[in-house]
């Protein structure tokens, strides 16, 4: 995060103006090369006159700006930017300001935008990007569970080390040898893409390149990089350990990865496993009920009802 010399704002790498006052990047700001805007979405926002409290903000902020256009006069007056999506705090803090008001207007591209394309999406994960510590760690992922080797986390493709996703998509052969279903991989990374093709850091060509990278086809008994996936199959009381899929090692799988940066995940350690192995399952100990206590014999008190009856028999003959 660099630190704006005119109003003191923190601004995010690759950020080429002062996300509250628009004041552009110098030296004096510490800049250093940021994300590269070739090929990024441009951004247009215009608005008209305003009563507003925010007007004068948004015009002070506009004018700073090398691609500010003013047409008109008076109420007629309309104000014009145009900037590229790696700006994306500046266009959010003028949006705030001018865009509840009928006047105002913001193309992505070309076509109508709402705060909303800002916010989710894949601008929403690049505005995070920008402010985490790694960026281009956090794009493949810096918690296990996110790694990817696509270089976006939110392509929904990652490592997982219990499978799914794209490692699912394909089959083994009859020598237990898996083959990746490469149409399916690129069908399910298309749709993502695309849903994300805003982002200014989602690279479509890398990520192809990646998939275009991965073998074919995968042996895990020769293969180091990869092991199976296995799951249980109970057998007369016993479990049989059979393979159900590949899951590359952790450690290892950032050799697919396209470019220079190779990101590092931990793996948690776990116990090496085979195909096809025999378990001994002992039989559940199931606790026997607890014997009931015997139960008392009641004491008879009918003797004395006996009594008690003669002696009220010999009292009426009295």
């Amino acid at each position: 995060m660099l630190i704006c010399d005119k109003c003191g704002a923190s601004i995010s790498t690759g950020s080429q103006f002062c996300a509250q006052c628009g004041d552009p990047v110098t030296e004096a700001d510490q800049v250093s090369k940021g994300v590269s805007a070739s090929g990024v979405a441009t951004v247009q926002i215009t608005f008209g006159n305003s009563t507003s409290a925010g007007y004068a903000k948004a015009v002070a902020i506009c004018e700073k700006l090398p691609s500010y256009e003013v047409t008109g006069e008076g109420k007629q007056v309309q104000h014009k930017i145009t900037l590229p999506l790696t700006e994306v705090e500046l266009i959010a803090n003028i949006f705030d300001l001018v865009g509840s008001w009928k006047s105002s207007q913001m193309l992505i591209n070309g076509q109508a935008a709402t705060k909303k394309d800002l916010t989710y999406y894949g601008v929403g994960c690049y505005r995070n990007r920008q402010k985490a510590f790694k960026p281009e760690a956090f794009c493949y992922g810096e918690r296990q569970f996110e790694a990817n080797i696509w270089g976006c986390k939110k392509l929904g493709m990652p490592v997982y080390e219990w499978g799914g996703g794209w490692l699912d998509y394909g089959q083994f052969d009859g020598n237990g040898v898996w083959h990746f279903d490469k149409a399916r991989i690129r069908h399910e990374l298309e749709v993502a893409l695309k849903e994300h093709e805003l982002c200014p850091a989602l690279n479509r060509a890398r990520v192809l390149e990646t998939l275009e990278k991965l073998p074919t086809t995968i042996d895990p008994k020769t293969d180091k990089n990869w092991k199976y996936r296995t799951s249980y199959e109970e057998v007369k009381g016993n479990y049989k350990e059979v393979a159900v899929g590949i899951q590359p090692i952790l450690k290892k799988v950032n050799r697919y990865i396209i470019g220079g940066f190779k990101p590092e995940w931990e793996e948690e350690a776990q116990a090496s496993s085979t195909t096809h192995i025999q378990l001994k399952i002992e039989p559940p100990k199931v606790p026997l009920s607890p014997a009931k206590a015997p139960q008392k014999k009641k004491k008879s008190y009918t003797w004395v009802w006996v009594v008690i009856g003669l002696l009220i028999l010999i009292g009426m003959f009295k």
